[in-house]
């Protein structure tokens, strides 16, 4: 009788534990199905606002224009430089100078003040450097006058005069002015041509 009660409690205990067992591995299940739904976020307004914002394309970039007179004068063969100062003037004063020249320092500063009293743009070229400004100028013209010397040209690409030596501000502005292209003609107004056929119609009748 003791021995079937005791058989009785360890059946007892080994379903108990194998229910256990059975419900820890439902949930265990259950867990890991719910963890995907679970890992959601829910963003507030401010959050969705603020993501919208990160995300949001960005405009595109306004095309910059290449400077017509720029791209004439460097395919002339010019430095950029005087390309430069040609797309921003229709007459540009480049100076041929010397650092190592107190004359042609002088020149410089003459140059440069007619220049600017011409209305025209400037550039000043070092001689005495063996950069792409000399190299592309002598390409172009064969050989570099002497500095001092001021090169006056106008667009396109023309070489109008060359002033070797010193200069000072009003010859150079008088190159400058000499050098500004020709403005076209004004068509006549047809304005005064009516006028003047009807005054001769008029005049007509009167004699008539």
């Amino acid at each position: 009788m003791g021995a079937s009660a005791h058989l009785r409690g360890i059946v007892i205990a080994g379903g108990l534990a194998a229910l256990a067992l059975a419900l820890g591995f439902v949930t265990l299940m259950m867990n890991q199905t719910a963890s995907p739904a679970s890992a959601h976020t829910v963003l507030s307004l401010t959050a969705r606002h603020i993501e919208g914002a990160t995300h949001k394309p960005s405009a595109a970039r306004p095309v910059k224009r290449v400077d017509p007179n720029l791209v004439a004068a460097l395919q002339a063969g010019l430095p950029r430089s005087v390309a430069k100062a040609l797309a921003a003037a229709p007459v540009a004063v480049v100076e041929l100078t010397s650092p190592q020249d107190p004359v042609a320092q002088l020149a410089l500063g003459e140059a440069k003040a007619g220049a600017a009293l011409g209305g025209a743009s400037f550039v000043q070229v070092n001689v005495d450097q063996n950069g792409s400004d000399v190299q592309t100028l002598t390409r172009l013209l064969g050989s570099l006058p002497t500095a001092p010397a001021a090169l006056v040209y106008q667009r396109p690409s023309t070489l109008t005069v060359t002033l070797p030596g010193f200069n000072d501000r009003t010859t150079v502005q008088q190159a400058v002015t000499d050098a500004e292209p020709t403005p076209a003609p004004t068509p006549p107004s047809t304005s005064k041509s009516t006028s003047k056929s009807t005054s001769k119609s008029a005049s007509k009748k009167a004699a008539a």
